[in-house]
């Protein structure tokens, strides 16, 4: 019987890594192949059209410069008067002040409220007043540009006045300073350290002692004076006056002080 041989084939062994080699070869040529499709990676402003649009918008951004004379204003007489009261009357005039077309709404009712509110407490306190006085109250107004701001400056002058005598029995002056380019008012110690500079305090101290010791005010042994910040002030011909009313400074009896501050 012929005997039946089986010869069993093995698998070759060098398969897998030829299958390798052609995975890394063909992977390698799809990396290299999608680099070379790729854009180039573009910065900002490397295209003109991009450093235009930059420049485009910077510009429209830039906030153009106000001519400060080209600022109109106005500053109108508001009449208020008043003789329910026989033995006192009111004959005061304020101002309503506007920038372009806009009045000062706020600012405008705060000296409309100031001084009606104080003669009515006053008509109140004089009904039995044995004589006749007549309340009154009118204003200045100073224009100045300097430091960069254009400047409206407003002194209001109010006074009691004995009808019978035709002198005032007590005066007092308020100031108001507005900045026209932005509608609001300005600090004093604002103003002064722009002004003066960092020794302002000084300064103004040394202008007050020397009006009232030369006026023979107050002894220079007794001045102890120092700026507290809530003086009125006022400009006029950009030099700064600083208001003390009866009593504030010096005795009663030598009245209203201004008092213009002199750079040393």
């Amino acid at each position: 019987m012929e005997t039946m041989r089986y010869q069993e084939t093995k698998k070759s062994s060098k398969g897998p890594i030829i299958a390798f080699f052609l995975f890394v070869i063909i992977g390698g040529a799809l990396i290299v192949l999608a680099l070379k499709s790729e854009s180039e990676p573009q910065i900002i402003g490397q295209n003109k059209s991009d450093v235009q649009n930059l420049v485009d918008l910077s510009n429209e951004e830039t906030v153009p410069t106000i001519n400060l004379e080209d600022i109109e204003y106005k500053v109108e007489d508001k009449k208020i008067t008043d003789q329910e009261n026989a033995n006192i009357k009111a004959n005061i005039t304020i101002p309503v002040i506007s920038i372009g077309k806009e009045k000062l709404e706020e600012l405008n009712n705060k000296i409309d409220d100031q001084y009606t509110q104080r003669y009515l407490s006053l008509k109140e306190q004089m009904k039995d007043a044995e004589y006749k006085y007549t309340y009154t109250v009118t204003y200045n107004k100073y224009d100045n540009t300097l430091m960069g701001k254009r400047i409206l400056s407003l002194t209001l002058h109010q006074r009691v006045i004995d009808d019978s005598a035709n002198k005032s029995t007590t005066d007092k002056v308020e100031c108001f300073n507005i900045d026209l380019e932005t509608g609001e008012e300005i600090a004093e110690n604002d103003i002064l350290v722009s002004m003066l500079g960092k020794d302002y305090k000084m300064i103004v101290r040394n202008s007050i002692k020397g009006y009232v010791v030369s006026k023979k005010l107050m002894d220079e042994s007794d001045f102890t004076y120092a700026l507290t910040g809530l003086e009125n002030y006022y400009i006029k011909d950009s030099k700064v006056h600083i208001i003390f009313n009866e009593g504030e400074l010096v005795d009663k009896k030598h009245g209203v002080l201004d008092i213009t501050i002199e750079e040393e």
